[in-house]
């Protein structure tokens, strides 16, 4: 086939026929910085990240459990929260001691200390070392049950975070007289999603707490609530709010004496944690879970029911197991034998009547 005539335009001329064309005038240079004068990152990024990475682990852990490990771990870990907030305030109180008096089964402590059966309302307290005449102000201690209850809320409850709910909120918390209008108008300057990072937004709140109370000597419980809202309004803790006074107790009271910067560092460290903590929780719930998995059960065996009771509840005693699967008390005494013998559960006050049982761990 003969060759075709325009064959060389098919190809582009040899490499040396090129020629550079002269670089234009406005034409931008290369610059290199050196070494010394480069930007240097955040500090804060780091610590940032860790907070973050920890968060999101322990969030992504709730989400890949069941229903009722998620609820339990809501549940436990806001009496660790409730406790790390008393015990900065010089008031030691045992988680599972706070859900016995959440449960209605102590009385008041201050009764109690008059009487001489203080250690009857606190067993778990006392069994790691506590005075036995140290009594709680029962006060802050219903202060900081409520404030359980909200943290449990902004995970549960729709619209729980949002701002025209502080002003209740704030009010049990300790910072009364926070109106409407006031609220509003703090929320207007507080920073959005796109301008702040979320963890370091809620930082901030709890540095300078509610306006118009500010901040003391202590941290407060009403400013780490808002902080939680805040975290929430920024798109995050759909499944679990934001740890904070789960962290351990000398780094939450470090952090009360710090500032600006070494605030925020202090509060994220606290922060991340916060959420190992809840996550070795949860490990606890998940390990509870597999090994009773492995029971055997009769046909008409409720014990499968009176494991996701058990894990679901920080305390559990036969008339409320009872009432929560619909069994008698008899049955549900039984029920709980069956999980002590099998060491799932264990008794939490020592008592010989009117006991209550924990998850083992």
């Amino acid at each position: 086939m003969p060759p075709s005539d325009n064959l060389d335009e098919d190809f582009l001329p040899p490499s040396w026929q090129f020629q550079d064309e002269p670089p234009e005038d406005d034409a931008p240079t290369l610059t290199f910085w050196p070494v010394a004068e480069r930007r240097r990152p955040d500090p804060l990024l780091l610590p940032l990240a860790r907070a973050q990475d920890a968060v999101a682990r322990l969030e992504a852990g709730v989400e890949a459990a069941s229903d009722d490990i998620a609820a339990g771990l809501r549940a436990r870990v806001s009496l660790h929260e409730a406790s790390g907030y008393l015990g900065h305030r010089h008031t030691t109180v045992h988680p599972r001691d706070l859900a016995l008096h959440d449960a209605g089964l102590t009385g008041s402590y201050a009764a109690a200390s008059i009487l001489g059966t203080l250690a009857n309302e606190l067993p778990w307290t006392f069994a790691y070392g506590q005075s036995r005449d140290d009594a709680p102000n029962d006060w802050i201690v219903d202060q900081a049950l409520h404030y359980a209850r909200l943290w449990r809320q902004l995970a549960t409850q729709a619209g729980a975070h949002r701002p025209e709910r502080w002003p209740s909120a704030l009010a049990v918390l300790g910072a009364r007289g926070v109106s409407e209008d006031a609220v509003a108008d703090w929320v207007e300057h507080l920073p959005s999603r796109t301008e702040t990072p979320g963890l370091l937004a809620a930082a901030d709140v709890a540095a300078h707490g509610v306006p118009g109370f500010g901040r003391g000597d202590y941290l407060d419980a009403a400013s780490t609530h808002v902080a939680a809202c805040l975290w929430r309004l920024h798109g995050f803790g759909r499944v679990i709010a934001l740890p904070f006074w789960s962290a351990p107790l000398s780094r939450i009271d470090a952090l009360a004496q710090k500032a600006d910067d070494e605030f925020r560092f202090g509060f994220l460290d606290c922060v991340a944690e916060a959420a190992l903590r809840a996550r070795r929780e949860l490990a606890v719930l998940v390990g509870a879970e597999r090994r009773a998995a492995g029971l055997k059960a009769g046909g008409r065996s409720h014990l499968a029911d009176a494991v996701s009771f058990a894990l679901r509840e920080p305390v559990v005693t036969a008339r409320a197991l009872g009432e929560g699967i619909g069994v008698s008390t008899r049955a549900a005494l039984d029920l709980l034998k069956r999980l002590v013998d099998e060491g799932l559960l264990r008794e939490a006050t020592g008592r010989a009547a009117w006991r209550a049982f924990v998850v083992e761990g």
